[in-house]
């Protein structure tokens, strides 16, 4: 029986796109790392190999707060350790609870949780879209946007894309479509792959020129930037997302942020009018069709809002300092770092994938752990290594990092990379 499925569904399934990410997978040390051992950014795998961890995006470093661990515990003994119902049934008030201090720090109406960035994705955006709207998609917005586009598509809804930044471009498409009473922009707040900023004041502005819907995707953004940005703040304070960030109100957008990156916890949200949010209730599918998470996970977020309050613009100034040291110190050994805002997002650009396994392995060997972005998991010509920092990440982590990229300029030299004369 194996045999059959392993001929037809696994290697009939290899395309060569396919086969190249599965090759890349298992011959790199740094995909699918057994992690025996944490304690806050430090690891250590299977094999005994301790790594420092700029993978995670644990931005705050809620995870390993004490007072977030017994939130956790309390909430899975006063709520058990699943929600037994779908959202449409029923729901437990530590959810609401959240949605309704989630909606007060980012300034809207009301606010709705979803299990994950992606089930949100994946039913509000055919529910919005309904059987005949038109969804302008930026190219460069996460996969599951356009995997939410796609499944609208197949219901009857019209999708657009439109080059990142072609503000001209959207506009266009805008006019062509500007009588259809449905249009949804989609965007990143926080783009994940470089830190950038979507321009939402430019993207507000033409959605209420043509009256359509702006829908923001800050997974990323949400608890690193906020309002109130200056130089002595320079991702803003409270931490409350890229459309406060900005100055973009509720009139024409929605927002959505996820708790799995500066929260430490499980879920995600969309905030909104009142009246979406009842709408999303019952006509987003996750919501009929799927399980809420654990309740004890939105206890966890409750404490992490508290510590937010009190010690959040602290940690984000921490984790500024942190990404700062960091960027200057790969730009001073010539690479090519691709981060514009100063995010905790830094990638550092290789143009090329032919010696990614090489390249992982020096790295490895170094004791970091990084994100790979190879060709065809990234467009060619936009390979890069992707690193985060997180308020919890130490000097001495940042240190061995640029360390270890400064052990692999000698390897990356020999091989005909490019880098800035200096």
């Amino acid at each position: 029986m194996s045999g059959f499925l392993d001929k037809n569904f696994v290697a009939g399934n290899m395309s060569e796109r396919r086969k190249t990410i599965a090759d890349i997978c298992r011959d790199s040390p740094m995909f699918d790392v057994k992690i025996s051992k944490i304690h806050k950014r430090h690891l250590e795998d299977q094999n005994g190999h301790w790594l420092a961890d700029f993978a995670t995006q644990s931005y705050l470093g809620f995870d390993f707060r004490p007072e977030v661990i017994e939130a956790v515990k309390q909430g899975t003994e006063d709520y058990g350790a699943v929600v037994p119902w779908c959202r449409l049934v029923a729901t437990i008030d530590v959810f609401t609870r959240a949605e309704d201090e989630i909606a007060r720090l980012v300034g809207s109406e009301a606010c709705n949780i979803f299990a994950s960035t992606t089930l949100l994705n994946h039913g509000t955006i055919p529910a919005l879209a309904g059987k005949d709207g038109v969804i302008f998609l930026d190219k460069a917005g996460h996969a599951t946007m356009y995997e939410g586009a796609k499944i609208a598509r197949d219901s009857g809804a019209k999708l657009v894309s439109f080059p990142s930044h072609d503000l001209d471009a959207l506009e266009s498409a805008l006019k062509e479509h500007a009588a259809n009473p449905r249009k949804i922009i989609l965007t990143d707040g926080v783009f994940s792959m470089t830190g950038d900023y979507s321009d939402l004041k430019a993207l507000d502005a033409l959605a209420k020129k043509y009256d359509a819907l702006l829908f923001v995707d800050d997974a990323h953004g949400f608890g690193v930037v906020g309002k109130g940005h200056s130089t002595s703040h320079p991702y803003g304070l409270t931490g409350n997302g890229l459309s406060a960030h900005m100055g973009i109100d509720f009139e024409n957008s929605v927002y959505v942020g996820c708790f799995s990156k500066a929260y430490g916890s499980f879920g995600s949200f969309i905030c909104c009018s009142a009246r979406m949010k009842e709408f999303l209730i019952s006509q987003a599918t996750p919501h009929d069709l799927g399980g809420h998470g654990p309740a004890a996970a939105m206890s966890a977020v409750l404490k992490g809002l508290e510590l937010n309050q009190s010690e959040g613009d602290v940690l984000r100034a921490r984790m500024h300092g942190l990404t700062q040291k960091a960027i200057t110190g790969l730009r001073h050994l010539g690479y090519r770092v691709d981060n514009t805002t100063g995010f905790p997002i830094i990638s550092v650009w290789l143009g090329r994938s032919e010696d990614i396994i090489e390249i992982s392995r020096r790295l490895y060997n170094d004791h970091i752990l990084l994100t790979l972005s190879p060709y065809p998991m990234v467009s060619k010509g936009r390979e890069a290594l992707r690193i985060t920092v997180t308020a919890t990440n130490t000097e001495a982590e940042i240190d061995q990092l640029i360390s270890a990229f400064a052990n692999l300029r000698g390897f990356l030299d020999d091989k005909g990379y490019s880098f800035d004369a200096r």
